[in-house]
């Protein structure tokens, strides 16, 4: 499969523009090489390639901390961990270590919308004219629907986003709000693919509204919590925690005013998780776009959630190559990089999280993502 580039094109989602947040900013051949099919389906073989795999990506320094996970058919759950915590300090990373997973976070934000859509209080084709009544939206974008934006469709763009006044909100939810009207008033022509950041902000202010409260506390309580997964908000912080790095290998401290984005883009990718919390994720959606029923959706909501046949969808990029349906999507806050990879017929997710935005972490992943692709 040759697809590589066709994952990364849309999946890539890093909220800052520059490398400095202030600017703006998963049964086939054995072997012995890591990433080049040492896959079986013996849990205790994966942790084996799991682990060379992790061991290769920072045996040379580049990389200063790897995580991975997979998720089997039989939903056996494998994490490795390596590296340490920073360029600058050797403290090395535990199975439990939290990394950033960026705009990853958008198909976690479609998902607690899909809870809303569960209980009957949220109907994915609404429209903005009727979410926002308030903004007195004309047409187009009066029409455009919350499903158009969840696959960035709506027209919608980051142009307006002032980062510098998000970091200085106290009140991240009003601040988000504003934003999106703000956004909402300068839409230009829906339809086409446009990635915008805004548009899982506005999900986030849907779901506040519904739920009359701050969307950490919805996601925590209607994803994280049914799912099992210990997952946070912004840089992960505390004794041993990783740290992010800038593209050139800068070590930003967790008490660094840039250390992430605003929380008021936090919809669109504020989330760190531990691997074990984000795989428990990972197989939620999976299941879900098998027919299957989760801990948060069941198969009928899952189905309407991820219907249609765009190459973009509820938080992912959706690729169809040789009978098997990919769907996938990078992270980033420009000082960590994720990537998640469920392949629904071999019923298997990969996801892959390192905390540098350097270019080292996106070569070994995607070594290791094509390796992937082109098993079995």
């Amino acid at each position: 499969m040759v697809l590589l580039a066709a994952l990364l094109l849309t999946g890539c989602g890093a909220t800052n523009g520059d490398a400095e947040p202030t600017e703006a900013s998963p049964p086939s051949v054995e072997s012995t090489e890591p990433g080049a099919g040492h896959r079986a389906s013996d849990g205790g073989e994966w942790q084996a390639g799991l682990d060379a795999d992790v061991a290769a990506a920072v045996a040379d320094g580049a990389v200063p901390g790897f995580a991975m996970a997979h998720v089997a058919p039989d939903r056996t759950v494998t994490v490795a961990v390596g590296g340490q915590r920073s360029h600058a300090d050797a403290t090395p990373l535990g199975l439990g270590a939290p990394f950033h997973l960026g705009s990853d976070t958008k198909a976690m934000t479609a998902v607690l919308l899909g809870t809303f859509v569960e209980d009957g209080s949220l109907d994915l084709d609404a429209s903005l004219g009727e979410l926002f009544p308030e903004a007195a939206l004309v047409e187009p974008t009066a029409s455009v629907t919350l499903r158009d934006v969840l696959g960035h469709r709506a027209g919608l763009s980051d142009d307006l986003l002032d980062l510098e006044a998000l970091w200085a909100a106290t009140d991240a939810s009003a601040a988000r709000a504003d934003a999106v009207l703000a956004a909402l008033g300068a839409a230009g022509e829906p339809g086409t693919f446009a990635y915008a950041n805004v548009g899982y902000m506005l999900a986030g202010t849907v779901a506040e509204r519904l739920g009359s409260a701050p969307w950490e506390q919805l996601i925590t309580e209607r994803v994280f919590r049914p799912l099992g997964m210990d997952c946070g908000f912004g840089a992960p912080t505390g004794p041993g925690a990783p740290l992010g790095h800038t593209a050139d290998g800068t070590v930003i401290g967790d008490d660094d005013p840039i250390v992430d984005n605003p929380a008021a883009l936090g919809p669109a990718g504020t989330v760190h998780c531990t691997m074990a919390g984000w795989a428990a994720f990972g197989t939620a959606v999976l299941d879900g776009l098998q027919g299957k029923d989760s801990s948060v959706l069941d198969a009928d909501t899952a189905a309407d959630l991820f219907e249609g046949d765009q190459d973009y969808v509820a938080g992912w990029s959706r690729l169809e190559e040789e009978g098997q349906s990919i769907w996938a999507h990078d992270g980033s806050n420009t000082l960590w990089y994720a990537r998640a990879i469920l392949l629904v017929e071999r019923d298997e997710v990969l996801l892959l999280a390192a905390n540098t935005g350097e270019q080292s972490a996106v070569d070994a992943m995607d070594r290791l993502t094509q390796a992937f692709l082109t098993e079995g």
